[in-house]
């Protein structure tokens, strides 16, 4: 039976309506007004959930790197500030803004969701009464902080972006092992953005079946090609960023999608879903009148006289299907009249017998 997870009120796995996280992340560009229309945004689009990135440069970055030797190999004798430290450090997500973002989200009816880069922003999300909480990519195997998110009894959402499977696996082995089966897997491509030829993602199927997790996609790439395909296949959750506007200067804008494409998005999901059907080969209530009048029946193709042998010359298979199957055209060829059938008449058993 396939697992399923509670996400808030929603249940997410195989058959449920696909959940639909829009990643904020750092769209956000340290500005809680922007913050706060993004999460309306991702309101109105339809998603489930808006999502951001808790993190501090001093719980993610090193302040130093190793220096730049000859060609691609780093010099371990010398290191230099991190030049990218003080870019982490201005797109941080202030404390005191989790709250009020989260309060606002409740007062539209989405789910604020968060993935935390340390520990103390981990119990910070704790605190929060979240739903689910998200690990990044780059934290898969980062297994103290799996553990302590793990501990905390809420679903788990899990990127798994640069990731073999057997790492993935492991995740999921860490964070069971702490008591915690209610475990979300997203294929992920650590590109931004990758290529079409790059998403493989058939790579979701495979840690839905090495796993047994409901699986979903974190999308970068361009459009909502993916993501849709992803579906198909059988995404539980899909997470895409949203933007105000891709010309802005932040690091994801340039492969997020704008509201209205967003919301584009969304009800092709919705639509594909619904189109995705149980499964279950069967005709429908309302194809029952196709199957007499797109299929056939045996008829007579010519009179046939009481006493007259039955053959392919004076037979015929024809619309409508309100008698004989085709199938059954073989086993009467040969059979004798026991009545006379006009031309196009339709050909049924109580007037045949075996021939003598």
């Amino acid at each position: 039976m396939d697992k399923i997870v509670k996400i808030g009120d929603r249940e997410v796995g195989a058959g449920r309506p696909v959940y639909v996280i829009a990643e904020i992340g750092s769209n956000h560009d340290k500005s809680l007004p922007s913050a706060k229309e993004l999460i309306k945004a991702a309101k109105d689009a339809g998603a489930d959930a808006a999502k951001f990135q808790s993190f501090t440069a001093e719980g993610l970055f090193n302040p130093m790197k190793p220096g730049d030797g000859t060609g691609s190999v780093k010099d371990f004798s010398t290191w230099v500030k991190h030049p990218a430290y003080p870019v982490i450090a201005s797109l941080e997500l202030k404390e005191e803004w989790h709250y009020e973002l989260k309060d606002y989200a409740d007062s539209l009816g989405i789910d604020f969701l968060s993935a935390p880069f340390d520990a103390g922003r981990a119990v910070l999300l704790d605190k929060l009464n979240l739903p689910a909480i998200k690990i990044a990519s780059g934290d898969v195997t980062n297994e103290p902080l799996l553990k302590l998110v793990a501990s905390f009894g809420r679903p788990v959402i899990i990127s798994t972006g640069a990731s073999y499977l057997k790492e993935v696996e492991r995740a999921v082995e860490v964070v069971r092992s702490a008591g915690n089966d209610n475990i979300a897997l997203l294929h992920c491509v650590a590109l931004y953005p990758p290529r079409f030829e790059d998403a493989n993602i058939r790579a979701m199927v495979t840690m839905r079946e090495a796993t047994g997790a409901p699986v979903g996609y974190s999308d970068h790439t361009p459009g909502s090609v993916v993501p849709l395909a992803a579906v198909a296949l059988g995404a539980s959750i899909i997470e895409k960023h949203i933007t105000l506007d891709r010309d802005l200067s932040g690091p994801d804008h340039p492969y997020a999608l704008e509201p209205s494409e967003f919301a584009s998005m969304v009800t092709d999901i919705r639509t594909l879903h619904t189109a995705l059907g149980d499964g279950v080969k069967r005709p429908l209530g309302d194809e029952e009148g196709e199957r007499i009048g797109a299929r056939r029946s045996i008829y007579a193709a010519a009179p046939i006289k009481s006493g007259q042998l039955v053959t392919e010359d004076n037979l015929k298979v024809v619309r409508h299907a309100f008698g004989l199957e085709p199938a059954m055209l073989d086993s009467i060829k040969g059979l004798r009249a026991t009545k006379d059938f006009a031309a196009n008449e339709l050909i049924s058993l109580d007037g045949l017998r075996e021939s003598r």
